[in-house]
Parts: structure tokens; sequence; C-alpha cells
């Protein structure tokens, strides 16, 4: 979408047209020049004026959590909204959502595929005993994305807490810091690899970092058989990491916070320096041992002691003061308030005071815009101001300075809402100076209007809430909606202090760094938020980079369906094959066969239709121009995940008492559950543990999937009986297992297995691929030298999943309940047809869309005594991702509270198909019910 660009000097403006031509908008720009007290008012045409291509084809991701802190027998809910970046009109480029969570490990626990519909989403991750706990990373991206590096991701942190007493020391414990006699520090802690990692053997490796200093240490067992360190820290050190990584390549990680007394004291002039003899407002921002924001007060005085001025920051540890007439003979300094009588206050220094520069102040008065472009040395010299917000120029005028100064007036519907930069440049373009300004446009924001059909409500009760949605004109919107309901005492501070909808795209996503409480800065209690987010911009740094950066090549193509991709080589001379002609089947839900023809590279990209749930087979085969097989080898691109970044600054953060009381609630729900079940007859079986099995990454995702095995022969058992005479693994098994399998011969001749004692059917799953129907006869000729082992899972759980995989087609509905499953392990690792081997033909699974879930909230249409004896102490009283208005805007939703009396709060948050976003709260009352 590119504009135009109006452009003003003195004599004369002009419009100048985009290639792709908007349409056009008459805006009115009030500029005063010459002098501070002269108006001269200008027409300005334009609805978006030029944009940089690069940023506005990119994508924003915001992925709605209902929590920041879990516990890890819960469900992480999520509502993705994925956005054209300049506008925020929901894509209609990407199909596919990549989401995934990031363990205290900082490798992903879990990767989900989100099927977009105009740029909506919706998915879950469940959690469970095996998550340690420790800050986990929620990241989202497109492939798009990948395009611009990093900086469209989607990164939210969240804190996952057991549910379950601890009964051993997790892998870093006992952590000390010892002060010696002579002031020096030490830091002594114990290791135990074998909690992470129970195959780790001999030395373990340490990455220690100290205040970002990294250091790399290999601990030895002592001989009492414990990894244990006693490490020098330097006597200014505030933080140190510790990570350990074992044998097995498994890590964890720990802060440790040395200082908590360490405050970091930072100064942020408008325009980026003091300049001698202007005045300059300056922004600060004071930072505990964790940046978290620390309240400060105090006063600024000069290298004499001279007062200069008073300073105090709002909670959040920000704020700003003004220095009239800044000298570059003097130093300045922020003397704090100290909390203690007869205690000397620290100095902290401010930047030192150019010589020669230039500041650009902006100041709001009512809906209007001031800025004054002040210079030291550019006395009447032309200069240009250029306001843009998120990569695209909306004005830009040339105006001449009079005495170093000029004040432009601004109306603010001019703009967006949003992160506006002012950039002033001197004749030669060359930019001098710049200043970040929120603009505050709530009028064209989705007024959303929530009521309930009752006032209170009883425990148990049904309550319904209706939504209307509509423009500043009143007029209907169509828009697409979501609901999360909460016990407002468990949960309510953590989502107001959450980032919203409204907080991230107009925000968040165009500041670097972390904001603290970014919510915080658009709620309607903050009656000071405009102060609060003007000391913010002065303070936070502009990612313009993200706005700016070149796209010099597009490696990255976007994904509108899910597909498969890959090249050819051939067998002999290791070139890419053109011209090859590909067969291509796919055997989900939706069986395909396509036929395609490689392109000049030897590269093939094909579609898959819609499919939701476990992995599906591929398989590929290979010909010539004259349609003949020919053994190419066929290399099917992965697509790997970007690199992980953790910010350590979040691994820091200590809970708070808001987030210690719903954790303490979680686990009493959890425990309070969990007898109500043993009450009614429940039982709950322990693990079940084969002693000498090996675990591997395929056996692990087969036991989890279809369930331990009741007998496993060794491949090396398998091939000491092979005769000369054999076939192929079941003519071993044929005559040597009778009591474990039966080899039967169907009417075409093949062979085929069925486990002894088992349900019938039975199915093979090889390398944890599961074996489709027409493949079985390939089973039984594996060499018996290609198997590491042939194990026996009777009474298979998830038979059905797995029977409607090996029988493409199959509605799940028709597949058996129960059933045999026989596991085969071969030496490749790479299933049938690589132990096989026929000529030019490679199987393959392909990830495919995560099926979603929809929220479970009880029913209590009808309530019997017997129903009450069933605890119901829900914290999420319930979510619904998405909620389609209708013609006159309006949608209604229905659900059944808890037993849990109080305040409930109601969130929606809502985005339109013009990009218009919106956010409401609503509260109701639950009380005891007689």
């Amino acid at each position: 979408m590119s504009g135009c660009i109006l452009k003003h000097n003195s004599n004369s403006h002009y419009l100048h047209e985009g290639n792709r031509g908007l349409s056009r908008k008459r805006m009115q720009i009030l500029i005063l020049t010459l002098s501070l007290s002269t108006f001269l008012s200008y027409p300005l045409l334009s609805q978006y004026i030029e944009s940089y291509p690069q940023a506005f084809s990119a994508e924003k991701i915001y992925l709605q959590l209902d929590s920041k802190v879990y516990t890890n027998n819960q469900t992480i809910w999520f509502k993705s909204v994925v956005t054209n970046a300049g506008d925020h009109i929901p894509t209609k480029l990407s199909g596919v959502l990549y989401v995934e969570l990031i363990g205290p490990d900082e490798r992903i626990v879990e990767k989900k595929m989100i099927k977009l519909d105009r740029g909506i989403g919706e998915g879950f991750f469940e959690l469970n005993h095996g998550y340690p706990e420790g800050v986990y990373l929620v990241r989202a991206y497109t492939e798009w994305d990948k395009n611009f590096g990093n900086d469209f991701f989607f990164k939210e942190y969240i804190r996952v807490y057991g549910i379950q007493e601890k009964k051993n020391a997790g892998p870093i414990s006992d952590v000390i810091l010892v002060k010696k006699q002579d002031g020096r520090r030490r830091l002594k802690a114990r290791f135990n690899p074998l909690a992470l990692d129970s195959l780790h053997k001999k030395g373990l490796i340490l990455f220690i970092t100290v205040d970002g200093k990294a250091d790399t240490l290999v601990v030895k067992k002592n001989r009492n058989n414990k990894y244990l360190i006693d490490y020098a820290l330097p006597d200014t050190c505030r933080l140190v990491k510790m990570q350990i990584r074992t044998k097995n390549h498994l890590s964890r990680s720990k802060i440790i916070v040395v200082n908590e007394d360490v405050l970091d004291l930072q100064f942020f002039p408008e325009s980026g320096e003091f300049v001698h003899g202007l005045q300059s407002r300056t922004g600060f921002k004071a930072l505990d041992y964790s940046g978290k924001g620390r309240s400060v007060e105090g006063k600024i005085i000069d290298g004499e002691g001279g007062f200069v001025t008073f300073f105090k920051s709002n909670s959040l540890g920000m704020g700003s003061f003004i220095i009239p007439k800044a000298d570059s003979g003097k130093r300045y300094f922020a003397s704090l308030n100290s909390q203690s009588e007869g205690v000397k206050s620290i100095l902290y220094p401010l930047p030192e005071v150019a010589s020669l520069g230039n500041v650009l102040s902006v100041t709001k008065k009512g809906n209007k815009i001031n800025l004054r472009c002040s210079s030291n040395y550019l006395k009447d010299d032309s200069i240009s101001v250029i306001v843009s917000c998120r990569g695209q120029i909306y004005y830009e005028t040339k105006i001449r300075l009079k005495e170093g100064a000029v004040v432009l007036s601004l109306p603010n519907d001019a703009f967006p809402e949003g992160v506006i930069a002012f950039t002033m440049t001197d004749d030669s373009g060359q930019p001098v100076a710049e200043r970040l300004y929120f603009n505050e446009r709530p009028e064209t924001r989705l007024n959303i209007a929530l009521s309930t059909d009752k006032s209170a409500y009883s425990q148990r009760e049904l309550t319904t809430l209706n939504i209307k949605a509509a423009g500043h004109d009143g007029e209907p919107v169509d828009a697409n909606f979501s609901v999360l309901v909460l016990n407002k005492k468990q949960m309510g501070q953590l989502q107001d202090m959450r980032q919203n909808i409204l907080s991230y795209f107009l925000l968040s996503s165009d500041l670097k760094g972390i904001i603290e409480n970014p919510g915080f800065y658009f709620s309607n209690d903050n009656v000071n938020r405009f102060n609060y987010l003007d000391v913010l911009l002065l303070t936070q740094g502009w990612r313009k980079y993200l706005y700016a950066k070149p796209l010099k090549k597009i490696v990255y193509q976007p994904e509108e369906q899910l597909s498969v991709s890959g090249y050819v080589i051939g067998a002999v001379s290791r070139k890419r094959k053109k011209s090859t002609e590909l067969t291509v089947m796919t055997f989900g839900r939706n069986r395909s066969a396509q036929t395609f023809v490689t392109d000049s590279l030897g590269r093939f990209n094909f579609s898959v239709e819609d499919e939701y749930g476990p992995d599906i087979p591929v398989l590929v085969q290979s010909a010539n121009k004259s349609g003949k097989k020919k053994n190419y080898t066929i290399v099917i691109n992965k697509k790997k995940s970007p690199a992980i970044y953790f910010d350590q600054k979040e691994l820091v953060e200590r809970p708070d008492s808001v987030v210690r009381l719903l954790v303490k609630k979680n686990i009493e729900r959890k425990r309070v559950e969990d007898a109500y079940r043993l009450s009614s007859g429940t039982i709950y079986l322990d693990e079940v543990v084969i002693q000498g099995y090996k675990m591997t990454p395929e056996r692990k995702e087969v036991i989890e999937k279809y369930g331990k095995p009741d007998r496993v022969i060794d491949g090396k058992e398998i091939l000491a009986k092979e005769e000369k005479w054999s076939y192929g693994l079941y003519s071993v098994l044929l005559f040597n297992y009778a009591n474990d399998v039966i080899i039967k011969r169907d009417f075409n001749g093949d062979l085929h297995a069925e486990v002894v004692g088992g349900p019938k059917p039975t199915l093979v799953v090889i390398d944890g691929l599961p074996v489709l129907d027409y493949n079985y006869d390939r089973i039984g000729i594996i060499p018996p030298s290609e198997v590491k082992s042939f194990e026996i899972i009777k009474n298979a759980k998830n038979f059905r999943d797995l029977y409607t995989r090996a029988h493409p087609g199959t509605r799940r509905i028709d597949a058996p309940y129960l059933g045999s499953v026989i596991a085969i392990y071969t030496r490749s690792g790479k299933g049938l047809f690589e132990a096989v081997k026929p000529a030019g033909i490679v199987q393959t699974t392909i990830p495919v869309f995560s099926t979603p879930r929809e929220f479970y909230a009880p029913g209590y249409k009808v309530l019997s005594a017997e129903d009450w004896a069933k605890p119901d102490l829900r914290a999420l009283i319930y979510w619904v991702p998405k909620v389609v208005t209708d013609s006159l805007g309006k949608g209604s939703v229905s659900f059944y509270n808890a037993d849990n009396t109080g305040e409930m709060q109601v969130v929606v948050e809502a985005i339109s198909e013009t990009g218009k976003i919106g956010y409401q709260e609503l509260f109701y009352n639950v009380k005891k019910r007689r």
C-alpha cells in the first residue's frame, strides 16, 4: 500500500503520487513558522503517505494468552492475530503460523502449526508433570516473517510451577554466596546432572556468566561422587547466570542475584543529548537488579553543588525533568533522597552537555501536537521535519529557522494512533534530532459495549454476556472477538499487568526491549496514562531498524497453506535433476495423488489440503522423462526453527504475593479434585519401568502414543536365527517366534503379522512412522540385518487414531477401538523405505495443523445434590477465542459460574477486517448459592 508525500516549503507545496496511488483525503495542518507567534494554515492531502515497502509487507503477530502463570497440570490457551505491519489489517498473505513453547533449557518443548483464517487462529499447549518449573517462552512467527530476522516475532515469557511436592534436589541446588573476611565473595553450588539426564556420565560442562562476561568450566565429581563448584566473584558483580550442559546436550539455567540493592539510574535527554544554551527535557528510568522499575526521587545539581531542579518518578521508576539552559562548561548530577539519616547520597552523573547540537521538543495541547525545533548553530538555516508512523511517512515540511528556533502545530487526527516519530534534518537531509511521541486517538478504536443479563449471580448459575461492536460514529462493525472470564482475586492483577491487543499493536511491537506492565498504559483507571506514555517513549528506544532495514533478498516465501517442497539429485552425478517427473501421495484424511515436474534447479513444491492432528505420511516417487522409475535421491525440505534467545532479565523475576496466591490455589484445586476422584473409585497406577531398556527419541514417541511394549526381541537375536534360505524378517519370525506373532499369507501371497494374545487387528509402526495399508507387503522382506529391535504392544492406546493414519480415508468413528501394535526399529532409523530401499521412493511425514480444542466448561442446567459433591474451583471460568458479530455488530456467549464467590472479570479483545482494534472489561459478582 503505497501512498503520497506532501512536501511543503515557504514558497509552494506539491503532491507526489506513489506507484500504486491511493485515494486522497484532505487534512488541515497548522504550521507556525517565521516566528513563535505567527500561524499559517496549509492543506495536507493524503491518506497514507509513502511507506517503506519492506516494512509494509511484514506481518505483526499477537497472541492473547489466558495467563502468565501456570502450574504443570494446566492448559495454556491462546488466540493468534496476524496483521499487516503497517496498517494492522488482518493478513491475507500467510495461512500458517508457527507457535513454539520453549523451556527453561532454551529448547523447544512443543511446536504447533496454527491455521490462519483471515489472520485469526487459535491453539493450546497441554502441560504435564514432565514439564520442569521455570521460565518458558511462547514464540510465534510466520515463514514470511523470517525474511526480517526476528524483528516481527511475537514473544511472551510465562512461568510454570510444579503441582507436586519436590522429592529430590533439582539439577542446580544448594547455591550459597560466601563473603570472606577480606571482603571477597565466592559462589558455591551443587549440581545433579542425573536429575536432568539419566544417561549422563563423567564431566559436566558449566557455563557461568557474570554481568555479561562468560566463562566455561568442566566440573568433575569429587571424592564423594558429587559435582560442586567454589567460584570467585568480582566485587562489582550483580547477577550470575549458571548453565549446566550434560554429555547428551541437555541443559538447565539459573540466575543468582548477588546484590539486590543495586540501582541502575539512566538518563535520556530529549533528542538524544543535552545541548549548550538550549532548554532540554530529560527522561529518566530507575531499575532494580532484575530490570524492574523502582520509585525514586531527588534533585539535579551541578558540579559545584548548585541546585537545578527536583525530580520524582512514577510507580514504574520513570519520569522527566527540565534543565532550562544547559551549560557545556558544567557537569550535572542526580542526587537521590536517602532513605536513612546520616547516609551520604550517591551521585549519578548525567550525560555531558554537547557544545553544538539540536533539540526537537514535542508537547501536547488539546488536540494539537506542538513541535519546537531548536539549534545553537543553525541560526537562520532551512531544516526539514518528517513525521512517520510504522515506517510510513505521513507528513514532510521544509521550513527556515529564525534565530535558531521554529515551532509547528499539527492536528493529532492527521496521524494514526500509535508511536509517531518526528525527525529533524538539516538542509542536506542529514537527521540531526528525533523525538518519539504517542498519538492517542481512542476514537479510531472499536467501541465495545458489554452487558450481562443480570447484575449478580449465584454459584454455578448461567451467565449470558452480550457484546456489541461499533465505530466512533455508532455504526455497527463486523469484528472477531475473544472472551476471557476469570476470577479477579486470583488472576485479575496478572491480567492487568500483561500486554493486551491495544498495548501490543500500538506500543510494544514498535519499541525496543520489554515494557513492564504494558496494559497499565491503556487502563481507564490510569488518569495520568498520557504522561506515563510520554516518559516511556523518552526512555524506551524505538525499533527504527524494524521498519528501515532494507529487504535485499526474499529467502522465505509466504505460506498460504500446508505444502511439501524439496529437490531431486541424480543417483550417480549428484547433480540437481531438472524436468524430473514426481508422483506425490499424501495419506491424511484427504488422500491425494499429484504429479509434478521439477523446475530448472531440480526443485518441487506442492500444496496439501488442510489436515489436522498428528503428522501425516507422504510418499514421493521419481521417474525420468519417459516415465521410468529412477533411483534418484529425493530431498524433502525441513523448516527449521529460528535461533532462540532468552532475555536474561526474565529469568531473575521473583514471584510476588499475587503469583504465590494463584499457584497455591491451583495446588489446592488439584488436591481437592484428586481427593474426589479417589472417593469416586478412580485408581492411579505407578509408572512401569522396563529394565535394561535404552530409551531413544523414536521409542519415547511410540511409548507416549501407543504404550510400553509387552515383549521386546533384540535385532541381534533375530539375525542370529536367520538361515541361508530366509527371505526376510517375517520368514525368520514364522519359524522361531510362533508364541509371539502369527505370520499369515494373504490371497496375493504376501505375508502379514498378527500379535498372539492381543486384540485384532495388528498394525505396524517402523521407526515411529505408521506403515500404510498398501505397503504391508514390504514389511516382510526387510532384511533381518536391518532390524535393531522388534517390539510388541498389546492393547495399544490411541489405536483408533493410528488406524485412521494407516488406512487413509477411514473415518475415526469406523475405526476399531482396540488393537495391537508391532513396533520395528531399524538401524538407519529412517523407516520402511530406507530399510527396503526401493528405487526412487522416499516416505516421510509432514506436520499439519494443530487440532483446535474446545475449552471445557461444565454445564449445570440441571443440578442435583450429587452434583455438589464434585467441587468446581476454577479460576479460569470461560474462554472462547472466536466470537463473530452479526450484521448489527452483535454477539453473545453463555457460560456457568464456578463455586468461587466474589468478583469475576470479563476481558474482551477484538479486531475488525479494516484493522480497528478494541479492548473492554466488565465485572460482575458471584454470591453463595442458598
